[in-house]
């Protein structure tokens, strides 16, 4: 079996980039603990455009997000920020569904987990990234 490849999306805008990658980069070597590989949609968008804005190019960015969630076997997704809008989260989690690529949502304490549209696009909805972890986990190494 081919080592599982998960997107990891999260809250971006108006966040600063270097806490973005460090997370992501801790992320990452979680999931290969489990023998997963990540894909950082962030860290690939900014070594495309050599770190201009994404609002210089926002067709180029989906269309490289969307290019790297649908060559992705699973979803990893925090959407953990209180009262946060996670607008390219839930389009990403929406194509997800579409595409049939199961999704993890950590929610932390939010209280999306009530929220109908999400229990019903995502695969699998949880409280922390230790949860999510081993649910994608679960999902992808059966």
């Amino acid at each position: 079996m081919a080592t599982p490849l998960v997107y990891f999306a999260r809250a971006v805008d108006g966040l600063e980039r270097a806490g973005l990658i460090a997370g992501a980069e801790m992320i990452g070597s979680e999931l290969r603990e489990f023998g997963m590989r990540m894909i950082d949609p962030v860290s690939t968008w900014m070594q495309a455009v050599e770190g201009k804005p994404a609002s210089d190019d926002p067709a180029g960015l989906v269309e490289s997000d969307l290019g790297l969630l649908r060559r992705s076997d699973g979803v990893l997704m925090d959407m953990s920020i209180k009262d946060r809008n996670y607008i390219g989260c839930t389009c990403e989690l929406t194509y997800a569904h579409l595409w049939r690529i199961p999704s993890v949502v950590w929610v932390g304490d939010t209280g999306l987990e009530q929220r109908p549209w999400l229990r019903y696009h995502a695969t699998v909805l949880v409280n922390s990234r230790q949860e999510a972890i081993r649910a994608v986990a679960g999902l992808l190494l059966h």
